[in-house]
């Protein structure tokens, strides 16, 4: 399922943009200076930091969702590798290094975010809040909670058949 894309005036000219294909809305297309746009996904990786039989979970400081538990998580910059944006994002949420240790799947389709999600492990670092974490703790798989994302039920089924396996 797509999202539609909601852009109704060029970024270039300010003329309203028209689909080019009634059937998709994704793409648009300014007549008046012939600028075509794409509504390109954004890509976000997900790390999951494990120990034993346990996860590491963090309490979201900002939106979305505030207040909630979640997996670690952030967005990959422009020309950023994406085994490095995750890297770089579990240090940036809870100051820790980690190593990825596989890769556990790619979801797409249910918003307008790719999702790729990583394991890894804790290699040095201690866990401290950020300004995008306002607590941190570490949960059994059993005691997994319902988690906020909206591919966050799958990615935690999947990873559960995954951890149930080795």
């Amino acid at each position: 399922m797509t999202q539609n894309f909601t852009n109704n005036f060029c970024s270039k000219c300010g003329y309203k943009l028209l689909p080019i294909d009634s059937l998709n809305s994704q793409v648009t297309h300014c007549k008046k200076c012939n600028f075509t746009i794409y509504a390109d996904p954004k890509v976000a990786a997900v790390i999951i930091v494990k120990k034993q039989n346990q996860i590491l979970l963090v309490k979201r400081s900002i939106e979305p969702p505030l207040g909630k538990w979640s997996l670690l998580s952030g967005y990959v910059n422009r020309g950023e590798n994406v085994e490095s944006a995750a890297i770089r994002e579990v240090k940036e949420e809870v100051n820790i290094d980690v190593s990825i240790t596989e890769l556990q799947g790619v979801y797409s389709g249910l918003s307008p975010v790719v999702i790729i999600v990583f394991h890894a492990i804790h290699t040095s670092g201690v866990l401290s809040v950020s300004n995008e974490v306002s607590d941190f703790k570490w949960v059994n798989n059993e005691e997994i909670p319902n988690l906020p994302f909206v591919y966050d039920k799958q990615i935690i089924e999947d990873y559960l058949l995954i951890s149930n396996r080795n």
